[in-house]
């Protein structure tokens, strides 16, 4: 079917329907899927049964290794000199805590059952020159 100008109908509903699903998937990227800024995580409710102090520097955790009991753990990250986050491997997708210098510290809540877990910082390069821990849960 051809319009008076000679262009195609079906031309321009093709277009009309390419840009509005390049446009939902536009928005669907940018759609955080949680209401925190923590890539979704969503921390346990209720009180912690401990705290475990993490320190970060160039190029360290200290402690490295820490035994820790099952339950509602606060994580405190306090910075010993530079800027470094604290994320898990293969376990609380989404958690992260950051430090950016000066004594700065971070805290967030994890339910920790028995186990081990591999906590590191992801900024590129820190975890191959040592920054990386382990928590062991019994």
């Amino acid at each position: 079917m051809r319009t008076k100008l000679g262009v195609r109908v079906t031309s321009r509903i093709g277009l009309v329907v390419g840009t509005l699903l390049c446009a939902g998937l536009l928005f669907a990227a940018c759609g955080g899927g949680g209401s925190d800024s923590s890539g979704g995580y969503t921390p346990p409710k209720g009180p912690s049964v401990q705290t475990l102090d993490i320190h970060a520097g160039n190029f360290y955790f200290k402690p490295k290794t820490i035994d820790a009991k099952p339950g509602i753990t606060t994580i405190k990250l306090t910075d010993d000199g530079g800027i470094h986050t604290l994320v898990f491997a293969n376990a609380f997708s989404g958690f992260q805590l950051e430090v950016s210098g000066g004594g700065d510290s971070s805290t967030g809540k994890v339910d920790l059952q028995p186990g081990k877990y591999t906590f590191y910082c992801n900024i590129t390069g820190h975890r191959a020159q040592g920054m990386e821990g382990t928590i062991t849960v019994k």
